[in-house]
């Protein structure tokens, strides 16, 4: 009889630890399905809001992408590339610097090429302006894209053409419109592309 106390004793032993690592597993693949839900969450409102964040600076955009393409396209002067008004041959996009205690902040804006863009960079022109007093006004004149061939100081990426340096000491907000055409002197394809992503890295000291 007192062997069979302690064979069901001992059953119950083991039984309730069973029991207890069946449960401590549940409990954690719950924890790693909130989290995972939670960091989807998260992505997905980033996303949503058109805004790039690195530190203490933040890129805003309207349109629903980031950058500027040109397709098939024809060799446009100057004169009328830094007009072009049309959709989607103009991206307006606007920085936030924040400043916060007895720091300054650099920040670059930077032309990223699309990898599947098949125009050579020789034959692209950028222009940026940035809104002053309620009108733009031109702060980089047409230049061909031409790449940094290795990273900045600041981070903009090895590649990337750097549209403007700025130097912030206190908190402000400055909207810019990039605009981007085929080269005057460019030799006419029109199977060919040409993409590039604004992106906006800062450095504070």
């Amino acid at each position: 009889m007192q062997e069979n106390n302690e064979s069901n004793q001992e059953l119950e032993k083991k039984t309730k630890s069973i029991l207890i690592s069946i449960l401590a597993v549940a409990i954690l693949v719950i924890s790693v399905i909130s989290l995972s839900f939670a960091t989807f969450q998260k992505e997905e409102k980033l996303d949503d809001s058109n805004s790039i964040s690195t530190g203490n600076i933040s890129m805003n955009y309207t349109e629903s992408v980031n950058g500027i393409s040109i397709n098939n396209a024809l060799p446009t002067s100057d004169e009328v590339g830094k007009a072009l008004k049309g959709k989607g041959e103009y991206f307006d996009f606007t920085i936030n610097s924040t400043i916060v205690g007895n720091v300054s902040l650099d920040y670059e804006i930077a032309a990223v090429k699309d990898k599947d863009s098949t125009i050579a960079d020789s034959s692209i022109k950028l222009y940026l302006e940035q809104q002053i007093s309620g009108s733009y006004e031109e702060v980089m004149a047409p230049t061909v894209f031409t790449p940094i061939s290795t990273k900045s100081k600041v981070g903009s990426p090895a590649g990337s053409m750097i549209l403007k340096t700025v130097k912030k000491d206190k908190t402000s907000s400055d909207n810019y419109r990039l605009r981007m055409w085929l080269s005057e002197n460019a030799a006419v394809d029109g199977a060919q592309s040409y993409t590039v992503k604004v992106n906006v890295y800062g450095k504070t000291h």
